[in-house]
């Protein structure tokens, strides 16, 4: 997560027209990023076939994330689990189980509960 955080610059957080919402799914998908990246330590116990995950995945997503939120007026979840698990991410990844795991792990972490979590922690 720390790779990921230090690519960030400050008016990159803040050049989003929904700010905090913004900064929830950066969060999200930097938290995701940081498993997809460490399950390849385990090998096969981490993936069945070995995947290469990059920063550049990541950068593409945050771009996304960031038009999708100025484009609509709710974010579209739906959309950018699409994109990042079945496009971005998911696109590389050829066994079945993988995409099932890949997909998983990131409904856990880009939903409409880490935006709660940023409103909570206003107050």
């Amino acid at each position: 997560m720390i790779r990921s955080y230090n690519k960030l610059e400050t008016k990159d957080l803040e050049d989003c027209l929904k700010k905090d919402e913004f900064k929830a799914l950066i969060f999200g998908l930097s938290f995701f990023h940081a498993i997809v990246q460490d399950r390849r330590k385990y090998g096969a116990i981490g993936w069945n076939i070995r995947e290469n995950f990059t920063q550049e995945d990541w950068t593409v997503c945050k771009r996304q994330i960031k038009t999708f939120l100025e484009k609509y007026n709710d974010i579209p979840y739906q959309v950018l689990l699409t994109l990042v698990g079945e496009i971005n991410y998911g696109g590389r990844v050829t066994d079945e189980l993988d995409q099932r795991l890949l997909k998983a792990i990131l409904r856990t972490y880009l939903n409409k509960n880490v935006n709660l979590l940023t409103t909570l922690t206003k107050y």
